[in-house]
């Protein structure tokens, strides 16, 4: 039989954070999150977005021993933005059993509808930036930092539960050239020239942090305003965030496009994979996570490529290009092989075919599910 309880005491946060972990032990391709900061993340206290958002975690048992899990998230402003009432489910992970998917999405969906919610989808984080989507292709490759990571037989016991699919991302591998694209570095300073842009380089992390952090926060939420499961990000959610991606960023490995006044028009941002290294840790700093971290950091020979944004009235016009060049060529001098790039909806042509002319091959494929409660 079956039980699933909520998360309660701070013990059952631990077996809830550690459960995936365990349960994928042994798996080459699987890559944790931080543990501590998923501990951040489900904690009121420490998470800025439950400022706008509630949630309730669950474990399901048999036996006296996990087999299972699942978050219920409300984002408030979520539903304000779209006028909805829509739960989320999310971290969700399981043994291969039907009986405990059904019980799992029993309790999530049960404290839904005592919330007054009308649809539930997922998995989805408090936030576009957390990992989302089920993976249903790609199960044979290395995950990435950004990225989440579920075994095969997840697909078959969510459609079972009744949940319909609502949106689909591919995840793209780009493969870094021998040389930068003989086009695109010729287009790029004409772009420049015409339209009265630059890059602004940054050798200081703490420098560039300080200059643009705010700012790139204030461009995604324009540029992403309107993609799926998107969210405002307030500024102590800004500032959260800031403090996820401290450690991994490299001025060298971002590409920031202004204009004459230094207003941030668009930008790239890759970094070091640390994919290896948080599968070897298994999500943790201590005692060895730190030296494998800082060895990814030091010396990469892959990337994530985590976010590509521009000011929509400067998209169409070659500043994609301009940024891309930019990157390429770094990566070129760094001897990098490959960049893996975050989820990018099917839908949103225009931003995959921004991309187009590098070479590229889908290593995974995610997607949303919903259901009427």
């Amino acid at each position: 039989m079956v039980e699933v309880k909520k998360v309660i005491s701070r013990r059952d946060m631990k077996k809830f954070v550690k459960f995936p972990t365990e349960l994928y032990s042994g798996n080459i391709y699987y890559v944790p999150p931080f543990e501590l900061d998923e501990f951040n993340l489900t904690d009121p206290k420490k998470n800025a977005s439950f400022d706008e958002s509630e949630a309730e975690y669950f474990l399901a048992y048999r036996d006296n021993k996990v087999v299972g899990r699942i978050a219920g998230i409300i984002s408030r402003a979520y539903n304000i933005k779209n006028n909805a009432k829509y739960a989320r489910f999310s971290r969700f992970d399981l043994i291969n059993d039907r009986e405990v998917a059904k019980a799992l999405f029993d309790a999530a969906e049960n404290w839904a509808r005592e919330k007054g919610m009308e649809f539930i989808h997922g998995p989805l984080g408090f936030n576009d930036l957390e990992r989302e989507g089920l993976m249903t292709f790609g199960f044979n490759t290395m995950g990435s930092y950004q990225s989440s990571f579920n075994a095969d037989y997840y697909q078959a016991l969510v459609e079972e539960n009744g949940y319909k699919p609502d949106c689909e991302w591919v995840e793209f591998r780009y493969k870094v050239p021998d040389k930068v694209n003989e086009r695109v570095a010729k287009i790029a300073p004409v772009v420049e020239k015409r339209y009265g842009i630059h890059e602004k380089k940054y050798t200081n992390k703490k420098q560039l942090i300080k200059d643009y952090g705010q700012k790139f926060f204030e461009l995604l939420d324009i540029c992403f305003k309107d993609l799926y499961g998107t969210v405002p990000f307030n500024e102590k959610l800004v500032k959260q965030t800031i403090g996820l991606f401290n450690l991994i960023i490299n001025p060298n490995y971002v590409s920031l496009i202004v204009d004459k006044n230094d207003e941030l028009i668009g930008f790239g941002l890759a970094y070091a994979s640390l994919a290896k290294a948080m599968n070897k840790s298994k999500g943790r700093y201590l005692p060895f996570g730190w030296a494998r971290l800082l060895k990814a950091i030091s010396r990469p020979k892959t990337l994530e490529l985590a976010l590509i944004a521009v000011r929509p009235d400067y998209q169409k016009k070659g500043v994609t290009a301009i940024i891309i060049n930019n990157l390429m060529s770094r990566f070129i001098a760094d001897g990098i092989d490959y960049c893996d790039a975050g989820p990018q909806l099917i839908t949103n042509t225009p931003a995959i075919h921004s991309l187009d002319m590098l070479d590229r091959e889908v290593v995974r494929r995610k997607i949303c599910y919903i259901k009427k409660l």
